[in-house]
């Protein structure tokens, strides 16, 4: 029986991977042996080889695995298994998941009951970490982690003391510095938004599109679809995909890859003290993303690939608290990481959403003494955003649309707050390069029976691809669409009015002295839900996941009472019967 721990896990977007990267760390100042991997890397047979074992994995979509978990799970579910299979197993689970999908933390809790069912012993309790946690969405995972680490002492009959250390770089690199001329940057910034140039400059071979292969697609449309006086600012923005292979359907999402802007990126060099001409190339054998070259220039890897302006996460002041000379910087850095420092440090970073940037401006002796070598560690490689699609490739085979809107707000910080992604593309010329990718969404969409979409303001995204994809059919369309005005923010009314299967039911929130949502929209149509709901109607919802997904499910259950004639009981039970039969289906963002 082998003594190494295992920490593994499934992550789709990387927050999973991150987290079990911290555990990981964890164990090492604990001197644990422990090694790391995602769950696809380890078979049964060998997890029956270990004594103890971690998990950390998200779900995705409407209650699915990540995909490097995908393999691992087929094997757990093989029925040559028995309830004696991990009988010497020990184990713990910590599921990253977002309350308000119908499927909470779906997969973690099924792995959770599928290891016991298999023989396997808790260590300790189910760990569920929830995005829309009032403190953060990695409140509740170091809770569960400090208390993880109590029970493991207990476990192992021996004290588990932290003792902290400086681990080796994540990546290797070397870094050469070249000069590059004013006419070669501004000859490499005209090709770059060269349509021609883009066309040629595909992704690698005749590999398929993908999150490590994603396509240099050309931005070619870029149209406020709110109006000028609008407080917000949104966007239809279309782009050319022909040539690329991919393909798409109502209800799938296309992820984009953003980039830093230039003021941003200069910031960044000089607060790190890079010269942006310079070349780095890696020399380390570690798993570097597929995405990122190994060999680029400074000012690539600044503008393309490592998320500069993100929130810096715990770990980036636990590995910086290292270079911090100065006692108050160092005391504050350690305050930041310690268990009874959340409070603070949620206040500082995750209140305001200071950016790594500016914590870094903050605290001068830190970046002062940064060990370059340790970049990688502390900076964060840009993820991809995604987007539902809002358009039909019926349509158009070679154009992709999707409703964006472009996300800026204040807090207390003196700059405005932007979002990465939307401002990247609100400000692109058009005929630039976008890098993207699809990938399959969770709606299931039927063609044989009725559709009742809820999609207010951008959640109408994937609902205008399904209606394009179903104009002028047979099959019954109804749509709830919720904005401020009807003159501001109603993106789509004139191409909705034209087709004659789809019912739009609006609410304006702001377009009379009360205001109207669109669960109060449900309730008043309570009967022509009701009466489609009996003729086998998939009821789908789309937008914003702070409260109106839980809103718009409590008016179903009302309407379910009033004209199911049900108990309050039963008409809970109801709704539930169609989540569990994804005849109630849910995209929340």
């Amino acid at each position: 029986m082998s003594e190494e721990m295992l920490v593994l896990y499934g992550s789709e977007t990387g927050n999973a991977r991150e987290l079990a990267e911290y555990l990981y760390r964890e164990c090492i100042f604990r001197d644990i042996s422990v090694r790391l991997c995602e769950m696809n890397q380890i078979s049964v047979q060998e997890l029956q080889s270990h004594n103890i074992a971690l998990f950390v994995c998200s779900t995705t979509g409407d209650g699915e695995e990540p995909k490097n978990m995908k393999m691992f799970w087929r094997q757990l579910l093989s029925r040559q298994l028995t309830p004696q299979t991990f009988s010497q197993l020990y184990f713990s689970v910590l599921g990253l998941g977002d309350s308000s999908y119908a499927k909470f933390n779906y997969v973690a809790k099924r792995l959770f009951r599928r290891l016991e069912g298999l023989g396997g012993r808790p260590l300790h309790s189910l760990g569920l970490s929830d995005e829309q946690h009032p403190e953060g969405s990695d409140y509740q995972s170091y809770v569960w982690m400090g208390d993880l680490f109590e029970k493991l002492g207990t476990h192992l009959q021996k004290p588990l003391t932290r003792t902290y250390r400086m681990l080796p770089p994540r990546y290797t690199f070397t870094i050469t510095q070249t000069e590059i001329s004013e006419a070669d940057k501004k000859c490499e910034d005209i090709r770059d938004c060269n349509k021609e140039e883009v066309e040629k400059r595909d992704c690698r071979g005749d590999q398929v599109v993908s999150k490590d292969n994603p396509w240099k697609s050309v931005m070619v449309g870029n149209r406020r679809v709110t109006s000028e006086d609008h407080f917000q600012d949104v966007r239809l923005v279309e782009f050319d995909v022909s040539g690329s292979g991919i393909t798409y359907k109502p209800g799938d999402v296309v992820w984009i890859y953003p980039r830093n802007s230039d003021e941003d990126v200069t910031e960044a060099a000089n607060l790190l003290n890079l010269n942006l001409d310079s070349n780095l190339e890696f020399t380390s054998e570690s798993d570097i993303p597929a995405f990122v070259p190994k060999s680029l220039t400074i000012r690539d890897l600044l503008t393309d690939y490592l998320d500069i302006a993100s929130i810096p996460s715990r770990l980036f002041f636990e590995i910086c608290s290292n270079f911090a000379k100065d006692e108050l910087e160092k005391e504050k850095f350690e305050e930041f990481i310690s268990l009874l420092g959340r409070e603070e440090l949620y206040s500082y970073v995750s209140r305001p959403r200071r950016t790594i940037l500016e914590v870094l401006a903050d605290f001068h002796s830190v970046r002062a003494n940064l060990d370059i070598r340790y970049l990688f560690d502390f900076v964060p490689f840009i993820r991809p955003r995604g987007f539902s699609i809002a358009s039909a490739q019926c349509v158009n085979k070679d154009r992709l649309e999707i409703c964006m809107a472009v996300v800026r707000f204040k807090t207390i910080m003196k700059k405005e707050r932007i979002g990465l992604c939307s401002n990247y593309l609100a400000n692109l010329p058009l005929n630039c390069p976008v890098k993207l990718f699809v990938e399959q969404g969770s709606f299931k969409f039927p063609t044989d029976r009725p559709i009742i979409m809820v999609g207010p303001g951008t959640g109408c995204a994937p609902f205008r691809s399904l209606i394009q994809s179903r104009v002028n059919t047979q099959q019954q369309l109804i749509l709830f669409f919720g904005c401020r005005g009807e003159h501001r923010d109603y993106f789509f009314k004139k191409e909705w009015e034209e087709i004659s299967n789809l019912q739009v039911i609006t609410a304006f929130s702001r377009d009379q002295d009360r205001k109207i949502y669109v669960q109060h929209r449900i309730v008043e149509y309570g009967e022509l839900i009701w009466s489609a709901l009996t003729r086998g109607a998939v009821f789908c919802v789309a937008g914003n996941s702070k409260n109106m997904p839980f809103q718009v499910k409590d008016a179903l259950i009302t309407v379910s009472r009033v004209h199911g004639k049900l108990t309050q009981t039963d008409a809970e039970k109801y709704v539930e019967t169609l989540v569990r039969n994804r005849l109630y289906q849910t995209e929340t963002w």
